[in-house]
């Protein structure tokens, strides 16, 4: 790999893709959110948040890529970099990712960016199977809905990555948003009873936050619901995109089937 290549990643799941990449030792700044592959951690200075990074922090590293993504840095963030980076020395690789039909030509951009052709055409082989793979479990459909967040609480909208990789083996949102940023995860309020009530399973995520069985308890009591069904679903594969959304594809049908036979459907 070019040890002149030195990378800032404000993407916590690419900054894992290109460690898949074996460009480990090229990270040399990432967010305090990138915690996949743990060792990163000791080898790559934390810039901040996904929110809040320290531009100060990213310029005195001297990158030769910054990669971001448009929901999950600001647009503040975004336009700083923008402002204040050379580009003539720094390419800004702004990414967003709104399905897996996005993230194979994204994992391929960056695979040529990065002279990583080899890794990545096995890679897309292996999406493909499982595409095929989890068309065979499409049916029957499930309505659900997908909690992010207690206190409010917080749910993803059909326009969300995490909601397009459900669809894919027959789960359906019940939660219908505009395109904008500020609408896709909306909170919970009275006009969402309806979706409540029509709603096959809940879905409750171990990260942003980590619900706990008391949590969903409370959330039952909370809008009195009674005799729905509910799941508590791996985060980090559901939301995070790149290379993970191989392990995604995998555990979104075993997922299916996990439901469809505790159901006895």
């Amino acid at each position: 790999m070019d040890q002149n290549i030195r990378i800032v990643s404000l993407v916590p799941s690419l900054t894992e893709t290109l460690c898949d990449f074996g460009m480990q030792n090229n990270i040399k700044g990432c967010t305090k959110f990138c915690v996949s592959p743990k060792i990163l951690r000791k080898s790559a200075l934390a810039v901040g948040g996904t929110k809040d990074p320290d531009i100060d922090k990213i310029i005195f590293l001297k990158p030769t890529h910054i990669i971001i993504n448009q929901e999950e840095n600001t647009p503040e963030v975004r336009q700083m970099l923008f402002e204040r980076i050379d580009k003539s020395s720094t390419m800004i690789i702004d990414t967003f990712p709104k399905n897996i039909y996005d993230v194979i030509p994204l994992v391929q951009n960056l695979g040529e960016i990065f002279s990583c052709q080899d890794y990545v055409h096995e890679w897309v082989q292996k999406v493909e199977y499982l595409l095929k793979k989890c068309k065979t479990v499409e049916s029957p459909q499930i309505l659900f809905m997908y909690f992010i967040w207690r206190n409010p609480w917080m749910i993803a909208g059909d326009k969300t990555y995490i909601s397009s990789m459900l669809n894919l083996v027959g789960f359906k949102n019940t939660v219908i948003t505009g395109e904008e940023m500020n609408l896709r995860y909306p909170v919970v309020k009275e006009e969402n009873f309806s979706n409540l009530k029509s709603t096959d399973v809940f879905m409750f995520s171990s990260e942003p936050f980590p619900f706990k069985k008391r949590h969903i308890e409370e959330f039952y009591q909370c809008f009195n619901i009674k005799n729905k069904h509910f799941l508590r679903v791996d985060g980090q594969n559901l939301s995070w995109y790149g290379t993970r959304s191989l392990k995604c594809l995998e555990y979104l049908r075993e997922l299916k089937l996990e439901f469809l036979k505790e159901q006895n459907i």
